[in-house]
């Protein structure tokens, strides 16, 4: 056993995260590893998605990985005896998907929180050098450097924090990396394990989107990303996503136009119609065997389990079965991206 299995604050959930497959092992195991690679998750300690729970859910739902990226999680959220709890994820001897194409040699390391904002608490820095020292002990990796300072991933805002002033047992403020990330390239080449959704959304800090990702590369299919394949990425700002000065196109211009307000079972009526009609249109059918395909002006059980069908894919954090704002826009994102 290792000895950073052996830290009281561990928690092993290897094998108990929803997963699609598993990850295969490192071509020379553990001694592949040369980098601790340190993350942080990007999401605020305040939200309900910051947990191993989501994470691996949206890795495994939306990104198509075979489980969670991280082989180990840093959770301030939760305490044992004064210091942040450690989730050992994945075993180290595999290759995760979290750092393209070093996973072989990385090992994945992810603090939960964005220290944009977020503040490390003396439990967490208290992990955080528990585990340095462990793996350090155990002779895993030899180096140690952020998501920010692998090949090709400059412009990540990840990891802010400077975990060399954690290592160094420096409990005072942590100041953010004084080294900001560079601007994102115009062109993008893919990297193993990268997703549409991994390499946009939350790291996006001039602004791409998913939707602007598949509106600027019309020809390059999400799902069947290819290694060393050439995308194009910063140049892909605004492509779908509106201007600022660009004026509001009205729902009724939309060929599926969307209702506003908040829909749930047990509502009726002409709204209720047009979402389902939307969800049919982008194949998340409230009944494909019953009449109209299901679109019958009621919010059943079956659109009720058709919507929750559509944000497992699309608004992973936000799994209810209710339609909102969060919702309303992804749905549009997804028409106009077929064409609607």
């Amino acid at each position: 056993m290792y000895a950073f299995e052996k830290l009281p604050q561990l928690v092993d959930k290897r094998g108990d995260l929803v997963h699609n497959g598993w990850y295969g092992k490192r071509k020379n195991g553990v001694n592949s590893i040369t980098t601790r690679v340190w993350h942080h998750s990007l999401t605020k300690l305040s939200a309900g998605g910051s947990k191993i729970e989501s994470f691996a859910d949206f890795h495994v739902r939306t990104n198509g990985w075979p489980e969670i990226a991280y082989h180990l999680i840093i959770d301030p959220k939760h305490v044992m005896d004064g210091k942040a709890t450690i989730y050992y994820c994945v075993d180290i001897s595999k290759k995760s998907y979290h750092v393209g194409n070093s996973n072989t040699i990385g090992l994945g390391i992810c603090v939960i929180g964005d220290y944009r904002t977020d503040k490390l608490s003396e439990a967490t820095i208290d992990s955080i050098m528990d585990l340095h020292r462990a793996l350090i002990a155990d002779g895993i990796g030899r180096y140690d450097k952020a998501h920010n300072e692998m090949p090709g991933y400059s412009w990540k805002a990840c990891c802010i924090f400077d975990y060399n002033k954690a290592f160094k047992d420096i409990l005072n403020d942590m100041l953010p990396n004084p080294k900001n990330p560079e601007s994102v390239p115009g062109l993008y080449t893919i990297q193993e394990g990268d997703t549409f959704w991994s390499i946009a959304l939350k790291d996006g800090k001039e602004g791409i989107t998913v939707e602007d990702l598949i509106t600027a590369n019309p020809d390059v299919k999400p799902s069947e990303l290819k290694v060393g394949q050439t995308i194009k990425f910063g140049t892909a700002k605004n492509s779908y996503t509106r201007a600022p000065e660009t004026p509001n196109k009205l729902q009724s211009d939309y060929q599926y136009p969307l209702p506003s307000g908040v829909l749930k079972k047990g509502t009726r009526g002409d709204s209720v119609s047009q979402l389902q009609k939307a969800l049919t249109a982008v194949n998340f059918y409230p009944n494909k065997n019953a009449k109209n395909q299901g679109v019958d002006g009621i919010f059943g059980s079956d659109t009720e389990n058709a919507l929750r069908r559509f944000q497992m894919m699309y608004v992973p954090y936000q799994v209810d079965g209710v339609y909102g704002p969060n919702t309303k826009e992804k749905l549009q994102a997804v028409l106009k991206s077929k064409g609607y």
